[in-house]
């Protein structure tokens, strides 16, 4: 992702020395006894949304596109709490790293992948409805073929036995005239030939069957629409299994042998994100796609899928490519990245938030040593900030070492305080 906020935020101090400093300060101010309740809770600043914090500052969220800019309410501000260190903490300018409220626009956008996939209404899958051996597969994974072209042959002894019954039906001459008698011979050549065609037959073997003995020993399965074959399911001497066809169990599963998109369809791009980026997605998010070419085609997000895959643990989206551009198949990885679009108000940085969705907070220094413990309602976000009521800009929140002050302020204050706000470092 690449952010360009109106005005840069100051880089925070490195990590790694504060931390180490700081290990004193938590003996210091007995911070393990916090750590119970603080593990009981668990938060990712990346799921906050669109709520109020519930206990210590009520307030009423408005939609991003309309929510206010201004200073936190009048119950917000009661909620503010002082937190000191001790006065003989020495270097306590090295045991947090702070970053400056920033107010305006923030343009920002996600660099990521996608991969050409087929539109699911336009799959198709080629089936037999007789149970047999596989002869010979025409096709492979990937080829265009037309409608009517053949796909696979498959081996069935009863369909042989069924063509051969017929044609001695026809001979006996004693039968016929019975059943003309009788007025039933139009229906029963009628049924023998549908029984046929059920069996794959077209109306040219059945009349060669007829006229010339011509016995069809292979079942044929023809692509039934112009494509290109995605999946092959079977291989020659594969046996396929379509069910049971016996006169007590009637019963005709089918089974599909392969798979197929059907032509002149638009495809589908299937993107990836990682899952606590999903919230930033919605349907209509305008979606760059950098071609083959090095040009860049502009799509909207389609759909947001609602689940993380388990096998990839990515969030997915689809985009509908509409007309495919040359140069595009499917299968084809490529680059794409996210317009998130301008968003305006007070932005902090994500590190700089404490808490659950119910009752986040930030901590804002006044003075070296001491810091406002504030409630901040957390109105939208982008990839790397958020934008929170409750600050002004110019302000140093902490982004680093928020949990040493959250230990002082929970020893200080005692059990009662915030009761069932649970906090800890992102």
């Amino acid at each position: 992702m690449r952010t360009e906020p109106a005005g840069r935020i100051p880089k925070p101090f490195a990590w790694q020395k504060p931390w180490r400093q700081g290990i004193g300060l938590l003996t210091f101010i007995g911070v393990g006894a916090a750590m119970t309740p603080l593990a009981l809770g668990h938060s990712d600043p990346r799921m906050f949304g669109q709520t109020a914090p519930a206990t210590t500052a009520p307030a009423t969220t408005a939609p991003a596109s309309t929510a206010s800019a201004s200073t936190a309410s009048a119950s917000e501000k009661a909620a503010v709490r002082e937190v000191k260190l001790p006065p003989n903490v020495k270097g306590q300018e090295s045991l947090f790293s702070l970053a400056q409220v920033q107010a305006g626009p923030q343009v920002s956008m996600i660099k990521t992948y996608g991969l050409v996939v087929p539109n699911s209404q336009a799959m198709v899958d080629v089936n037999i409805a007789v149970s047999g051996q596989v002869v010979a597969v025409y096709v492979r994974a990937g080829d265009s073929v037309r409608k009517g072209q053949p796909l696979a042959s498959v081996f069935n002894p009863e369909f042989i036995t069924t063509q051969r019954g017929y044609l001695e039906f026809l001979k006996n001459e004693e039968k016929l005239q019975v059943l003309r008698e009788e007025g039933r011979l139009p229906n029963y050549l009628k049924d023998a030939k549908e029984n046929l065609r059920w069996w794959g037959m077209n109306d040219k073997q059945i009349a060669d069957l007829i006229e010339h003995g011509q016995v069809v020993e292979h079942i044929i399965l023809d692509a039934p629409t112009d494509g290109f074959v995605t999946d092959l399911f079977v291989q020659p001497g594969s046996l396929v299994n379509a069910g049971d066809r016996t006169m007590k169990q009637f019963v005709l599963v089918g089974k599909a042998i392969a798979r197929m998109v059907a032509a002149n369809t638009p495809h589908w791009l299937e993107g990836y994100v990682f899952p606590d980026q999903r919230t930033l997605l919605r349907p209509g998010l305008p979606v760059r796609i950098s071609l083959p070419d090095g040009s860049q085609l502009e799509r909207h997000i389609t759909q947001v899928l609602p689940v993380v895959d388990p096998v990839t643990q990515r969030a997915r989206f689809l985009v509908d490519l509409g007309r495919t551009p040359a140069g595009l198949a499917v299968g084809q990885t490529v680059n794409i990245s996210l317009q998130l679009g301008k968003r305006v108000g007070t932005w902090v940085p994500r590190q700089a938030v404490l808490g659950q969705a119910i009752s986040p907070v930030v901590y804002v220094q006044t003075a070296p040593g001491q810091y406002l413990r504030k409630p901040v309602v957390v109105l939208d976000e982008t990839l790397t900030l958020l934008r929170v009521k409750g600050v002004e800009a110019g302000e140093k929140v902490v982004v680093a070492g928020k949990m040493m002050l959250e230990g002082l302020y929970r020893i200080s204050a005692g059990p009662g305080a915030d009761a069932g706000d649970q906090h800890h470092d992102h």
